[in-house]
């Protein structure tokens, strides 16, 4: 993809799950390049990682956005860790600067929205990027599997939430 010259950071966020990942594209925290979710059936591992490759050829990002497996509550399973894993050493490989975003940050950032469970932080997204609001899950009952379209707005999430401590350190006073 040619894309003309800004200074805004383009961000790629990658949030895997069970059956692939969900992914965005923003430049600067406001301007929505493109989402959506990827699916696998099998060889998840290598046909995830892939489709990550493609993504990063086609848009050709300055930064890489991933939840934070390590941080201190973070429930993902060995598969999803590992994919994570792979995605940091591709982007070393690809010389592309690659952020870890805990679940606990994402709180906070969006605290001061109000918004504290995946869905109220949905709807605040929804808000921002009303782009995306038709494709916000409906709530989700206790006995119902999270909506494949969580992992965009869980992916937009970590991107927001990476934006706003960027600037939050850059406005800080260097001492």
């Amino acid at each position: 993809m040619n894309r003309t010259y800004t200074k805004q950071k383009r961000v790629l966020a990658i949030d895997p799950t069970t059956k692939g990942f969900g992914f965005v594209v923003l430049e600067g925290p406001e301007n929505l390049i493109d989402w959506g979710v990827k699916e696998v059936k099998y060889n998840k591992d290598v046909r995830c990682l892939r489709q990550v490759a493609e993504l990063i050829e086609h848009y050709e990002p300055d930064v890489i956005v991933v939840e934070d497996y390590a941080a201190k509550g973070c429930r993902r399973c060995p598969r999803v860790q590992l994919l994570i894993r792979d995605i940091f050493k591709l982007a070393l490989e690809k010389k592309i600067k690659i952020h870890s975003v805990s679940q606990r940050a994402v709180r906070a950032a969006f605290s001061r929205f109000g918004a504290r469970t995946k869905h109220e932080i949905a709807g605040a997204i929804a808000k921002r990027l009303p782009e995306l609001a038709p494709r916000q899950p409906p709530y989700r009952k206790p006995w119902m599997s999270e909506d494949d379209r969580m992992s965009i707005f869980d992916a937009v999430a970590l991107v927001l939430t990476f934006f706003f401590f960027t600037k939050k350190r850059s406005e800080s006073p260097k001492g």
